[in-house]
């Protein structure tokens, strides 16, 4: 191990890191005492249970992803994710409700900071309407029609080959994906808006992803030597970062007004007329979180949605 890598990997702040997430978890909702262990966690889809890793867990995949950690970082992947992927996404949503109400409630809730600096703006909620979720994408929650980490979008043409990916319990039970049971433990950059067209900025050799490309563009820019490591987030990635951002700033994330929708670029499905991939937005006009799905070709609502990847940890 080089003298950078050991200086990147014994300077980030793993424990102040893991605190923040585990906090905020906590506060969400997310993590139940289990009754088979004890432990705190979470129930999936199947039933296990799944504790949430330890300090000294996550602290190991540091050390064992090195090479990894060492070229991320300096890219800007500076917060740590943990994600209970195997929680299921109905559970996820309740959570992501009660918390956004919770907020409202106390009046803690407000638009997405540019800068610290920025002065804080409360946004309205609805109270009947929290969370919509088209209906389509609802049916398909835990089941194998949503895939899972597709390596390719071919698009919808007779003849062409179907995507690669994998189902939900074939993603928790990888190890490149899930490096503890159930959870996935990564790195994300902490830009709480994605840059627009022309703003992106390139640091060590990586230039930013900005929004105002369609899905299936998106997934072929992750295919170059710059994003090595870099998967899309899910909706179970969304949810979690959405409830970690508001339980830890009181901020909303992902807000349209603001041109800062996420492609859930970790996910796609295919139904009759189409090939389509997961979204999840603020949408301030109406106060809610809007969960849908467009098109892998989708040109028209680039202008708004962008991608931001998860740089998941390996375990053994």
């Amino acid at each position: 191990m080089s003298a950078s890598t050991k200086k990147i990997v014994s300077s980030f702040p793993v424990e102040s890191e893991y605190a923040r997430c585990i906090t905020a978890l906590d506060r969400a909702g997310i993590l139940t005492r289990l009754p088979g262990s004890g432990n705190s966690g979470v129930i999936g889809t199947d039933g296990r249970e799944y504790p949430v890793p330890s300090c000294e867990e996550v602290a190991a995949l540091f050390d064992r992803n090195r090479e990894l950690v060492e070229r991320k970082v300096p890219q800007g992947f500076d917060r740590v994710a943990l994600t209970p992927l195997a929680m299921p996404v109905p559970l996820l949503i309740d959570r992501m409700r009660a918390g956004v109400l919770r907020h409202a409630g106390e009046g803690t809730i407000f638009r997405t900071l540019r800068s610290p600096s920025d002065t804080l703006v409360p946004v309205r909620v609805n109270p009947e309407k929290t969370v919509w979720v088209w209906e389509t994408l609802r049916q398909a929650f835990d089941t194998d029609r949503l895939v899972y980490f597709p390596q390719e979008h071919p698009g919808h043409q007779k003849g062409q080959p179907e995507y690669r990916g994998q189902t939900k319990s074939e993603a928790i039970n990888n190890k490149n994906i899930c490096a503890i049971p159930g959870w996935s433990v990564g790195l994300i950059e902490s830009t709480p808006i994605m840059p627009g067209p022309g703003e992106g900025t390139t640091r060590a050799g990586r230039k930013q992803l900005e929004i105002g490309l369609s899905p299936r563009e998106y997934l072929r820019t992750l295919q170059g030597e710059a994003y090595k490591g870099e998967t899309g987030k899910t909706l179970e990635d969304f949810i979690t970062a959405f409830l970690t951002r508001l339980e830890t700033t009181n901020e909303v994330s992902n807000d349209i007004s603001d041109n800062n929708a996420l492609w859930c670029l970790g996910q796609y499905m295919k139904i009759p007329y189409a090939e389509v991939v997961p979204t999840g937005r603020w949408h301030r006009p109406v106060g809610r979180v809007r969960l849908d799905m467009h098109r892998t070709g989708n040109k028209r609502c680039t202008r708004s949605v962008g991608v931001a990847t998860v740089v998941r940890l390996a375990g053994h």
